[in-house]
């Protein structure tokens, strides 16, 4: 044949090393790994094959390889020699340097054979072959397409085009070392037969242990077959050990014999792991060891660890070492007389028997096992065991590792990781656990069970107030009273934060739920002492009943959680059983906050404005802009349904900074002496952008900062005063006038006007409400306005619809009024009108 012709005349072939799969061609086709290019390429190939014939360079190649051409190479015998005539930068990129008139023979090794071995093939079937090639290169193992196509030539010289592509993945071997041994690493690719089996492995890589350990330099090593490097291994079965342990992705463990160029034989431990499509193999030498089994007495003897020898038939102790006699306490003589039985509890010791007489059961790799001491107390030991000849006999030595300390650290941190560190109690993992055990029982037994789902009402105020300590104090008596509430049977659990859980199993009535809720609710609301300080908060609690409110421990908590917010909605305090319309009303909340999310970005949002008259001038002095949702489907959506949902969620940030710079634009377009008025959400202080922000959106509107006023409420400073305190002056050092909203309706409101100085004060409308009829609210509106003329603050009455309660308000000394009376809020296009409609009732035409 003519591939014979030309072994014999120019070519040095490898055959078994890197001879490729005839049928992987097809796979490769197949593969994500085919680009166009090589697909274009093999179609007009096979389309001009004629018989046996072979087609042509030119027709093939010339034109028609543009796609690929960075990735192919023109290989021809020349002057007896393979040489490659022409290679773009892919196949340069491969090999490590420039291609063009290399000869084949001179590339490195791991090129060169994997290349030798498809051109061989290609020669011989006259057909396309695929080979995969590996290379390394800066400790990653990268993978390689090889395609050799066989051509005529013209002039009848054989020429060859190869195709080499690169595969994204690599294979560390930083990865692979780590994964299986610290000690004489290597890397190993297989090599596969004609029809696709693994047949043998190609050492790709090594470290410097591994050359030291075989006793050869590490390229002499890189690149050869494993079965050449260690023959015995085919003899002694391991090299089938590795081909069905690279087959089946697993690990392996064996020995095996080498011989040195000395002469002499070496043991080697052998650790294995498939890694993706290599090999992870560590070598340990183990002569030295090897040579003194037959003095390992003088090692057993002063070893640390108690080491036993005992008879692998039998079970009686044929010897034990020093630490041994230490550890268990017995004379040499009285353990001597033992059998390995006899040091295991009773109830242990029939399994014990099956597992030491069997060999395939023995422990060889740390199993825990129970031994007595000669005082009959019970340690946990950690056993390592191998067979040995004892003179003579079959025998094994076993080493003992005490970890009974070791066990009890672990006990603990399981209970840690099941119990809730502050207060003992389980946590949500264990809960769950309990949960899904009573569902299984509420099934075998046809029972029901109930869990309570308990959030502490107005806990954060203590935590905000009296600090965390407290708050952690607070936590572990509500845990205490829980624990005392219930039942043997019951399981109170805390799942974060200040929510706790109560699994009642064994249910006999829903109207023993409800009775526990009672009780939880009544224990939970009692007075504590802690610290000094008396601290009162509530509980509401959420019921559903297992399992007509959920089959799997998810959809009880899912639904026991939207029975508890239920709870809270109606007032705190209360306990409320799971309905099945709650879960719409959810999703009808979901659908809300998706609708928010949106409405953004499409524009939905709009800003009304209702007029501030001054009572000494009777003109406008301000219009308070006041946010609007226009819904293409819902409509206009009322602020105290979104709004809310937008502090939740967060989107009060972006919405409220939409708000300023939208306010402050607007504003801009009306007349000088009338400023607009924007509430801030206690959100909106987190981050500590908001100053930038409020400077940002005066500077953008050209608006005189004099002319914003920002309103709070007394929230902004209830949560982390400090820090909105110093926001606060940051917004006043812009020159913006700071507003405290709806004041008189929380329980610190003089405290924050002594630790900030206000420039208005802005009187809740439920006080103006009842104003002319009530002692009390006239009384309240007549102090607060007192007080704002000797801070030297404005204060503004809200909600004066009437002229009864106008009158009333200036009367008690009120410098503004804002509400129906003088106009309800108008969009933008109106504030014209609205200033001249209020120009007209102060002259009383109208």
């Amino acid at each position: 044949m003519l591939a014979e012709k030309l072994e014999r005349k120019s070519f040095n072939w490898t055959r078994d090393a890197s001879l490729p799969s005839r049928g992987s061609m097809e796979s490769f086709l197949a593969s994500p790994f085919a680009t166009i290019g090589i697909h274009a390429i093999d179609r007009n190939w096979r389309a001009l094959r004629k018989g046996t014939a072979l087609p042509f360079y030119e027709d093939v190649v010339l034109g028609r390889a543009s796609r690929v051409g960075s990735n192919i190479a023109l290989v021809r015998l020349r002057r007896a020699d393979w040489t490659i005539m022409f290679a773009g930068e892919e196949f340069e990129a491969w090999i490590g340097g420039k291609a063009q008139g290399q000869i084949i023979s001179s590339l490195k090794l791991d090129c060169r054979l994997t290349l030798q071995g498809a051109m061989r093939e290609a020669l011989e079937t006259a057909c396309p072959v695929h080979a995969v090639a590996h290379s390394v290169h800066l400790g990653y193992v990268h993978i390689y397409d090889l395609v050799v196509y066989p051509l005529a030539n013209r002039w009848g010289e054989p020429i060859l085009l190869v195709y080499v592509g690169h595969r994204k993945e690599t294979y560390s071997l930083i990865d692979a070392i780590f994964a299986s041994s610290l000690d004489g690493l290597l890397a190993l690719a297989p090599v596969k037969s004609a029809d696709g089996a693994v047949v043998d492995f190609q050492v790709v890589s090594l470290n410097d242990s591994a050359a030291r350990i075989v006793a050869r330099e590490a390229e002499q090593i890189r690149w050869q077959l494993i079965s050449e490097l260690f023959p015995l291994l085919a003899t002694e079965g391991a090299l089938d050990r590795l081909v069905a342990m690279h087959s089946a992705g697993t690990t392996d463990h064996f020995e095996v014999d080498y011989l040195r160029a000395d002469g002499e034989t070496a043991h080697f431990s052998v650790h294995a792991a498939a890694m993706e499509d290599l090999i992870a193999i560590s070598l340990v030498d183990i002569t030295a060891i090897k040579r003194r089994e037959a003095s390992f007495r003088l090692l057993f003897q002063d070893n640390p660890l108690p080491m036993m020898v005992y008879d692998a038939a039998t079970l009686d102790l044929l010897d034990i070492n020093k630490a041994t006699v230490e550890h268990y306490g017995y004379s040499r003589e009285a353990m001597l007389a033992l059998s390995m039985l006899d040091i295991r509890p009773r109830e242990d010791r029939a399994s014990a028997r099956v597992a030491m007489l069997d060999p395939h059961a023995m422990p060889n790799s740390g199993d825990i096992w129970r031994h007595l001491r000669a005082d009959g107390s019970t340690i946990d030991v950690q056993v390592y065991s191998r067979a040995v000849d004892f003179h003579g006999k079959p025998a094994r030595i076993a080493a003992y590792v005490d970890v009974t300390e070791r066990r009890k650290i672990e006990a603990r941190i399981s209970h840690m990781a099941h119990h809730d560190a502050l207060t003992g109690l389980p946590n949500r993992t264990l809960l769950l656990e309990h949960l899904r055990k009573t569902l299984s029982q509420c099934e075998r037994r046809d029972s029901t069970a109930a869990i309570h789902y308990i959030d502490l009402d107005f806990f954060k105020d203590v935590n905000d107030t009296l600090g965390h300590p407290v708050g952690d104090r607070l936590l572990g008596q509500v845990a205490d009273r829980l624990r005392e509430a219930v039942r043997d049977n019951d399981v109170v659990s805390r799942l974060g934060g200040d929510e706790f859980c109560v699994l009642q199993p064994d249910l006999g009535d829903v109207g023993e739920a409800n009775a526990l809720a009672e009780r939880i609710i009544k224990v939970v609301s009692a007075p504590y002492e802690i610290e000094g300080h008396q601290v009162i908060i509530g509980a509401s609690v959420g019921i559903a009943i297992a399992p007509a409110d959920g089959e799997t421990a998810d959809a009880l908590l899912k639904n026991v959680d939207m029975a508890m917010y239920r709870a809270k909605e109606d007032g705190r305090g209360v306990a409320r059983f799971f309905q099945a319309d709650m879960d719409a009303k959810v999703q009808a909340r979901r659908e809300l906050e998706m609708d928010l999310r949106a409405a953004l970005v499409r524009g939905e949002f709009e800003l009304h404005y209702q007029p501030v008259v001054a009572v000494e001038s009777g003109e406008v002095s301000a219009f308070e802009a006041l946010l609007r949702w226009r819904h293409p489907t819902r409509g206009m959506v009322p602020p105290d349904r979104f709004i809310p949902v937008a502090e939740q969620v967060g989107l009060i940030v972006p919405i409220g900074e939409w708000v300023l710079r939208t306010a402050c634009r607007e504003a801009a377009n009306w007349p000088a002496t009338i400023r607009v008025a924007v509430n801030l959400s206690a959100v909106q202080f987190k981050g500590g952008k908001l100053a930038a922000i409020v400077a940002s959106a005066l500077a953008e509107a050209g608006l005189a900062p004099r002319r914003l006023e920002l309103e709070i409420t007394e929230s902004v400073l209830l949560r982390d005063s400090d820090s909105n305190l110093n926001h606060l002056n940051q917004l006043r050092a812009l020159g913006t006038r700071i507003s405290m909203d709806d004041f008189g309706t929380g329980y610190s409101s003089l405290s924050y006007l002594r630790s900030f100085p206000f420039d208005k004060i802005k009187i809740d409308r439920s006080f103006v409400k009842d104003v002319a009829g009530s002692q009390g609210d006239g009384a309240i509106v007549r102090a607060v306005a007192g007080l704002g003329t000797s801070l030297g603050m404005i204060t503004t009455a809200e909600g004066v619809e009437t002229r009864e309660q106008l009158a009333r308000v200036v009367a008690d000394g009120c410098t503004e009024i804002q509400g129906y009376l003088f106009g309800r809020p108008v969009p933008a296009g109106e504030v014209q009108d609205t200033l001249e409609r209020i120009r007209l009732m102060d002259k009383g035409q109208n």
